[in-house]
């Protein structure tokens, strides 16, 4: 494998593992010990760690809010 090929596959993946590290420390629907386990798998394990997130991670609450749900949302804080 040449040199180019290598650095950008090992930059690739370091994106890839700094933008789910991100994302995961951003959510708020994690209780803390469960934001300070998935930090610490990601952190270790690096890129196993991305594929052990995406697949085994709750998914995140993502869904549409309803224009009445939002302002009763926004009202909440």
């Amino acid at each position: 494998m040449s040199p180019l090929a290598f650095l950008t596959i090992t930059a690739l993946g370091f994106l890839i593992w700094i933008i789910t590290l991100v994302s995961h420390l951003r959510r708020k629907d994690y209780s803390d010990t469960d934001k300070i386990t998935w930090t610490i798998v990601l952190c270790t394990l690096n890129i196993l760690g991305v594929i052990l997130y995406l697949f085994l991670a709750p998914p995140g609450d993502y869904r549409v809010l309803s224009e009445a749900e939002l302002k009763e949302k926004l009202n909440k804080q």
